[in-house]
């Protein structure tokens, strides 16, 4: 037996040599490749980038070019919607839970809203759309269709209802189909022809309108859902009346809260605008509204103060609650009718997605999962209010200093959010290193930007 046991512990010995190479091998070639995927999340403070001084540039440049406001001229607005319902069911977008399954059944139809403004040879179009973001692979047809109706598409100002329970199919690559499901080519340039045609009507309707402005804090809507007690929130309901001029003539409003269009949770395999949906219906059913719009606000960090047992229930209380306030609302401000519109191009720096506290995917594989996209941001100016369409999640915790800002300088402020750019969560920057799926997993151009985009929305307000 000691003559057989002695050859089998030398050759257990080999193969625990041949192992130990073989790991030690796998190790170095993983050392080697590794930095080809990922690297260290930039820490560079922004204000000392390269892209910090290009938005600088480019927003002096708008200020010494902004073109000459046309006050003598009256102010013409018009308006229509049409029904982007699919005619199958479509991937239901917002939860990546739900792997891209498509809807069931319908419960309420998705639209496709626009109200056109003129003012002399000033145009612009603000546009809403009951989808989850307004996706860049929309944004690139948009761009291309939008001349055929003699607009530019840095001429519309566009966002979303951001509902979680509406179609997707509009994101390519892998982050996009994980929110989104299989992209859809067809339906997305489907979907861009209705958003042009639904713009062109509207174009067609404008007549002498007069503006007013209101904001109304519903505090009790609207929680913070990232730090919770611990934060603040963006508690105001925001509107703008278009009120006819002419005899029996029609009004509409434009409304914009803060609270994420999330009441439905991500089992509820239902089409539905969920909150701003029932909203719209009841402001232009009970309210005499010829047309109602919702554009989702700084939903960053926000969510839906939810009361009852069911879904549904909370629903009808965020709608209910807000429509409510509009009503009973008597403090309106007239606007001057002093219309400036602009799309100005939005510097950042690389993209980082971290998968640990220091540690991020190169932009090459970014580019691979997500895209590569250009990042604007939006100007709409009528009277002393100024709207702002970011490409992001916009927190609703950075909306406080932004509103008493713009009031030093006599201005309103409405900022919302999806402006047919994504580049994730912008977050206060005191949360970057914090875990999460705002902080982390969907913050994705790494620190600093809240302090960058309150900076650009700022120099927007200053404009004159």
């Amino acid at each position: 037996m000691g003559l057989n046991h002695h050859p089998n512990k030398q050759t257990l010995m080999k193969l625990v040599k041949i192992l130990v190479k073989s790991i030690m091998l796998l190790v170095a070639l993983i050392m080697m490749v590794l930095p080809f995927f990922i690297r260290r999340a930039d820490r560079t403070p922004i204000d000392q980038s390269a892209f910090h001084a290009e938005m600088l540039a480019i927003l002096d440049s708008a200020k010494e070019h902004a073109p000459k406001i046309d006050t003598s001229s009256m102010l013409l607005a018009g308006w229509s919607k049409a029904n982007i319902s699919p005619t199958k069911p479509m991937p239901t977008a917002g939860y990546g839970k739900r792997e891209g399954k498509p809807y069931q059944t319908i419960h309420d139809s998705i639209y496709a809203r626009a109200i056109y403004l003129q003012q002399g040879q000033t145009q612009a179009a603000i546009v809403s759309c009951d989808l989850l973001i307004i996706p860049p692979e929309l944004t690139l047809v948009l761009k291309q269709m939008m001349p055929s109706i003699g607009l530019d598409f840095s001429q519309v100002y566009i966002g979303a209802t951001h509902s979680h329970n509406s179609i997707g199919g509009w994101g390519k690559r892998y982050i996009g189909e994980l929110f989104a499901g299989k992209y859809d080519s067809l339906m997305v340039q489907e979907l861009a022809r209705k958003i042009v045609h639904v713009v062109n009507i509207a174009k067609g309707k404008a007549r002498p309108v007069q503006l007013s402005y209101a904001s109304i804090a519903k505090p009790e809507l609207v929680k913070n859902r990232t730090v919770g007690d611990k934060g603040t929130e963006d508690p105001f309901l925001r509107m703008i009346y278009l009120l006819g001029l002419e005899p029996r003539a029609p009004s509409a409003i434009l409304t914009s809260f803060a609270a994420h269009a999330t009441t439905l949770s991500d089992s509820v395999m239902r089409l539905s605008r969920d909150y701003p949906g029932q909203l719209v219906d009841g402001l232009e059913k009970n309210l005499g509204f010829d047309q109602a719009i919702y554009l989702a606000g700084a939903v960053g960090s926000m969510g839906p103060e939810e009361e009852g047992t069911t879904d549904w229930e909370q629903l009808h209380h965020l709608a209910n609650g807000l429509e409510t306030a509009i009503q009973q609302n008597s403090k309106i401000t007239a606007l001057k009718p002093n219309l400036q519109v602009m799309t100005l191009h939005l510097p950042m720096r690389e993209p980082q997605w971290r998968f640990a506290k220091d540690w991020c995917f190169r932009h090459w594989l970014w580019t691979k999962l997500y895209g590569d996209y250009d990042n604007e941001v939006k100007m709409l100016r009528m009277g002393n209010l100024v709207m702002v369409g970011l490409p992001c999640d916009f927190s609703g915790e950075l909306m406080q200093d932004l509103t008493d800002y713009a009031a030093t300088k006599g201005k309103q402020l409405m900022v919302t959010s999806f402006n047919g750019g994504y580049v994730g969560y912008i977050t206060k920057d005191s949360y970057y290193d914090q875990p999460g799926y705002e902080t982390r997993i969907m913050n994705w151009f790494g620190p600093g930007n809240a302090a960058y985009f309150s900076e650009v929305v700022r120099k927007l307000v200053d404009l004159p």
